[in-house]
């Protein structure tokens, strides 16, 4: 069973305009969605093919000129409806935060003080640095969804490098 976030952004993809699973696929690969959504390619390709088989989408094979045969998906009205309600479902979720260093500061006081200071210290280095990396890809994105989108990220990559150099002052006093 896909996602919610999976169904969504396929379903929002089929609103804006009726595209092949390559068109939606690219799509996607174009607005940087794999930074925050794990849908890969294979993925797209499955779950366009279940939301025909659920009703919410249609497929039509197609072809044009020497191009060879290809399906074009368009959304349904229960698909219209599905992607509402997946819209307010996802709205009303709790936010989830789920980082892959958290076990490093679970165990932080396993290790000395300098190796703890070094580890924190890199894991700041990294938020910031991610932080600047996602701040130079903001302006390319033509789409206001996709730059607040990219904005949040970064922000939240300050936030824990902030907050982590006060974990590391309450942790270990001043440098």
């Amino acid at each position: 069973m896909a996602s919610h976030s999976i169904e969504i952004m396929i379903l929002g993809a089929l609103i804006e305009r009726p595209m092949s699973a390559y068109e939606m696929d690219k799509t996607l690969e174009e607005r940087n969605v794999r930074r925050w959504i794990r849908i890969s390619s294979p993925s797209v390709y499955r779950n366009v093919i279940r939301l025909c088989e659920e009703g919410y989408a249609d497929g039509t094979v197609v072809k044009e000129g020497e191009m060879p045969e290809k399906t074009v998906y368009t959304i349904t009205d229960k698909g219209r409806e599905r992607f509402a309600e997946l819209m307010d479902e996802a709205a009303a979720l709790p936010a989830r935060v789920d980082f892959g260093f958290l076990p490093v500061l679970a165990n932080i006081s396993l290790v000395d003080q300098k190796t703890g200071r070094a580890l924190i210290d890199e894991l700041i280095e990294t938020h910031r640095s991610t932080a600047e990396r996602v701040d130079a890809l903001i302006p390319a994105y033509e789409r206001l969804e996709a730059r607040a989108t990219m904005e949040l990220c970064a922000d939240t990559y300050r936030l824990v490098a902030k907050h982590l150099e006060q974990f590391e002052k309450d942790l270990y006093g001043e440098a």
